[in-house]
């Protein structure tokens, strides 16, 4: 295959993995030998493409390729070890979670990697509210906030899984795990009157959301006009990516922001 060729199949992988035919895109990639591929970003984003389709052992295969261009890469290895254990290989992915603690040991993620080892131990409920505790005092992640807010209610933890669903929805406003944490706290405390407004106004809140994703859209479609070379990263959209978190992050704080305008209003109508 000559270089104009796999141009063209890799730009034919990038259109379908943005409208999230994963499977069509896996078909051409088993065409290409990327064994021949030095882009680290285009061998991750292929490994992607994989895992989406759970060919989990061939999507480790193509990352690994990528970890020896760039060994340096921590986020290589956060993937190695996701990868290992959706395959079941506890033991390799605690090899990589070694190397990854060696190589970044600040960074937070080790705690969530710690976590989903402990996870596949089947460790007490215990151990695995720690890691996870840890991993969330430091980074805002939604999915794994709910997760914490599950095992207090596992742990019979009650007030601290309310607390959990109350920080969740402050800061994310709307999206299905506020939704999960909604009804996740209703079995144990009621709604606050802020919380009740985001139910009873949800189609307010949805256009707010859905006004800054146009916005984003609309950025993001520029950047593609002055499109990247066949041999880089490709976006892949997905639902828990940092842009996603982004963006109802900052829908949460408009909606936090009119609560206050609300209670400031009230506070004047009183004196």
């Amino acid at each position: 295959m000559d270089k104009y060729e796999f141009n063209i199949k890799v730009e034919q992988i990038k259109k379908l993995v943005n409208k999230g035919d994963y499977e069509t895109a896996m078909k051409i990639a088993d065409g290409i030998d990327w064994r021949r591929v030095r882009s680290t970003s285009l061998l991750a984003s292929i490994s992607q493409v994989y895992e989406r389709n759970e060919e989990y052992q061939e999507a480790k295969d193509i990352l690994l390729l990528a970890f020896e261009r760039a060994p340096i890469g921590k986020g290589l290895l956060f993937k190695l070890t996701d990868l290992a254990l959706r395959e079941g290989n506890v033991s390799e992915a605690e090899a990589y979670y070694r190397e990854f603690c060696e190589l970044c040991g600040e960074d937070p993620r080790q705690n969530l990697l710690r976590y989903l080892i402990l996870e596949a131990k089947q460790a007490p409920l215990e151990q695995l509210i720690v890691s996870l505790e840890r991993y969330c005092q430091d980074e805002l992640d939604e999915k794994w906030l709910y997760k914490l807010a599950e095992l207090y209610q596992k742990a019979g933890r009650e007030e601290d899984c309310v607390r959990i669903c109350d920080k969740l929805m402050l800061l994310f406003g709307l999206g299905k795990y506020v939704d999960k944490a909604m009804a996740l706290k209703q079995k144990y405390a009621p709604l606050t009157k802020y919380q009740m407004d985001l139910v009873e106004n949800r189609e307010k809140y949805e256009e707010k959301l859905r006004a800054v994703e146009e916005e984003y859209s609309s950025g993001r479609r520029h950047r593609e006009d002055e499109e990247i070379e066949a041999d880089e990263d490709f976006d892949e959209p997905d639902d828990d990516s940092e842009a996603e978190e982004a963006r109802r992050m900052a829908v949460g704080a408009s909606l936090r922001e009119e609560q206050a305008e609300k209670e400031l209003a009230r506070e004047i109508s009183r004196r």
